[in-house]
C-alpha cells in the first residue's frame, strides 16, 4: 500500500481524497453485505427454506389483508364492530368517553 503525503495536499484535494475513501468504504461495505446475503440464501436452500423464512420476516405478510373476525358491537347500530386490532372507531371512542367501559361493547 503506498503512502500519501496528505501535509502537502491542499484542502480541495484533501477534501476529495477523504470523499474517495467514505466511497471506497462504502463500496466495500456493500460488497460484503451482498456476499453474506448469497452465503445466507445458498444455506438457507440447503434446509429447503428461504432467508426471509428463516429470520421470520415474511409472517406479516401472511396477515396482510386477513379479515378478524369482530370483537366489539355497537348495540346503537349493529353493523358497526371492531376486531380489536388498529384505531378504535369513533363510535367505540364516544361511548368509552361517556363512562362505559370496553368490556359493554364485547360480542
Amino acid at each position: 500500500m503506498s503512502q500519501i503525503d496528505v501535509k502537502n495536499l491542499s484542502a480541495d484535494e484533501l477534501k476529495k481524497l477523504v470523499n474517495d475513501a467514505e466511497q471506497a468504504l462504502r463500496d466495500r461495505n456493500k460488497e460484503r453485505v451482498m456476499e453474506l446475503r448469497r452465503e445466507a440464501e445458498a444455506l438457507a436452500a440447503e434446509l429447503n427454506t428461504s432467508v426471509a423464512e428463516l429470520f421470520g420476516l415474511d409472517k406479516p405478510a401472511k396477515q396482510a389483508g386477513k379479515k378478524l373476525p369482530p370483537k366489539y358491537i355497537n348495540p346503537a347500530n349493529p353493523s358497526q364492530t371492531w376486531s380489536g386490532r388498529g384505531k378504535r372507531p369513533n363510535w367505540l371512542v364516544d361511548e368509552l368517553n361517556k363512562g362505559k367501559k370496553l368490556e359493554d361493547f364485547q360480542i
